[in-house]
């Protein structure tokens, strides 16, 4: 997942949070005109990569792969051990 520099304007606008009687977020009510924001960066995504962003695990392993690679903690693939 790339990383940017974000302006504060570039955020979600949050109208007001649903929450559970535990005071857990559940939900965020936004304007329509946020709504049409979000659908429109939701729309460069690639389809190719859209898959991974509605599968949490493949991304959990994916970001954990990222952050290890960050660290430099790699080795060498061995197609043979497939």
């Amino acid at each position: 997942m790339p990383v940017t520099a974000k302006q504060k304007d570039e955020h979600i606008k949050v109208k007001q949070f649903i929450t559970d009687t535990k005071g857990n977020k559940m939900a965020a009510v936004i304007d329509m005109e946020e709504l049409r924001r979000i659908e429109a960066v939701l729309d460069i995504i690639p389809p190719s990569e859209k898959w991974l962003y509605n599968n949490k695990q493949a991304l959990e392993s994916v970001q954990r792969g990222l952050k290890q690679a960050a660290k430099g903690k790699l080795r060498k693939l061995n197609l043979d051990e497939l």
